[in-house]
């Protein structure tokens, strides 16, 4: 299945808005999805919200992340 093409901003949305659905978004958490080399993408919260994220956040959001690298992949904007 080919992926579909989407900016970081697109994906930095879809990662927060599934975050929220789930109850697992702090108020105030910078989310940013940036290229990389190895995965094609990928998304990084600042060190001080992410030391304040529970475990089970922590791992919803490297689910999410994972789902998404497997469907997505990042658009040359």
């Amino acid at each position: 299945m080919a992926k579909k093409r989407v900016s970081n901003v697109e994906l930095t949305w879809i990662i927060v808005e599934q975050m929220k659905e789930d109850g697992n978004f702090q108020k105030g958490v910078s989310v940013a999805v940036i290229p990389d080399g190895r995965l094609g993408w990928r998304a990084v919260i600042e060190t001080r919200a992410r030391r304040r994220m529970t475990p089970r956040a922590q791992r919803r959001f490297e689910a999410i992340q994972k789902a998404l690298q497997e469907a997505y992949t990042l658009s040359a904007d």
